[in-house]
């Protein structure tokens, strides 16, 4: 007979996602009151390197130089999140008006989020290096692939600084992990980041809802800004966007996997592949929206929503994980019994015993 999990376990096993709840609120509603948080540049830059850093730092380099020399993982999941995403939004938009429309138009073509895939790929057991490689894929393609999307959906032209975004690059992605590596030439560095690495995820995690409480804050911004004028959102239309943008980033997540296991990827990669493949980031889809014009709030939706879903499927697939290497360890101990065992040795009679000494 199951007994009932008591409350304690039950925020241990869900504080994630009821902070994500407890966040959204506070920043959406009291946005007034933190608008100069919001304000900080600086808050965000740090947020998203100590991220990259400590998710780095347990990864052995040799893991880091098998990604690259095998990247049609990292290369399908570009594929999916600057290709196939702008695709599904387009077939969205005509259920909305223009400025929602162009909004989820620019979140769909933004590059796959800086942190937050490489911390759940992680927390599923998955191969983390897969979703920081698809990272940087993402966000230096960006630079070509958002501006043409841009101009072929919304007839908008849109500059992007490749100088700018590759020292944004530099700063929060390439710089950690390249310091998180040097730094494991110390061998008891080595033995602390393997010893801190269930701590330093959980930071990563509060480091990320750190980031939506941003993002919070600026939506809260926007609407009380349309409240009561001639782009005031109702209820309606806020609910749409935000199906649409589950809806977006669902089928996304979904193809990739049987893309990636119909392809032979591994599982580990097949995570990293399903979530960087679907997420968006929030810091150069929030600057965008407002460069075009259009509302924030289906960024910042998809945002939101993403880490509310992949957070309840990184639980499911981390205990499905678990299981599998449980029967598979029970497989192997079980063969390595039999094969150890060997033969079970056939009766022989005395007078067989003795035949053979007369030989």
């Amino acid at each position: 007979m199951h007994q009932r999990p008591s409350l304690s376990s039950l925020l241990r096993g869900n504080w994630f996602l009821l902070g994500l709840l407890a966040v959204v609120s506070v920043g959406t509603y009291g946005h007034s009151w933190l608008t100069l948080l919001a304000e900080l540049s600086w808050l965000q830059t740090g947020l998203v390197f100590s991220v990259m850093w400590m998710m780095a730092a347990p990864v052995p380099f040799e893991l880091v130089a098998r990604t690259l020399s095998r990247p049609l993982p990292g290369l399908l999941a570009t594929a999916i999140n600057m290709g196939l995403i702008p695709l599904l939004a387009l077939c969205l938009t005509p259920l909305m008006t223009p400025d929602l429309a162009g909004g989820l138009l620019v979140a769909s073509t933004v590059p796959s989020t800086l942190a937050s895939a490489a911390v759940w790929t992680r927390r599923a057991g998955g191969d983390d290096t897969v979703a920081i490689f698809v990272t940087l894929l993402t966000n230096l393609g960006c630079v070509v692939i958002t501006p043409l999307w841009l101009m072929l959906l919304l007839g908008v032209q849109v500059e992007l600084k490749l100088s700018e975004l590759v020292q944004s690059l530099a700063i929060v992605v390439v710089l950690p992990i390249a310091l998180a590596q040097t730094m494991r030439i110390n061998r008891s560095f080595c033995a602390l980041a393997e010893r801190s690495k269930h701590n330093w995820a959980v930071l990563c995690q509060c480091g990320i809802l750190v980031m939506v409480l941003l993002g919070s804050i600026q939506m809260g911004k926007r609407l009380a800004a349309d409240s009561g004028t001639a782009n005031s959102l109702t209820l309606a239309q806020i609910v749409g966007v935000t199906l649409a943008a589950i809806a977006i980033h669902v089928v996304a997540l979904v193809f990739a996997w049987h893309a990636a296991k119909w392809l032979g990827v591994a599982r580990p990669q097949r995570i990293a592949v399903s979530l960087s493949g679907s997420q968006k980031t929030l810091m150069v889809g929030l600057k965008l929206a407002i460069d075009c014009g259009v509302s924030i709030l289906p960024m910042v939706v998809f945002h939101i929503s993403q880490l509310l879903i992949d957070s309840v499927i990184v639980q499911w697939w981390s205990r499905g994980g678990a299981a599998a290497e449980q029967t598979a360890s029970v497989k192997t101990i079980a063969s390595s019994a039999e094969l150890s065992s060997g033969p079970s040795p056939r009766y022989r009679s005395p007078g067989d015993r003795s035949s053979d000494a007369g030989r």
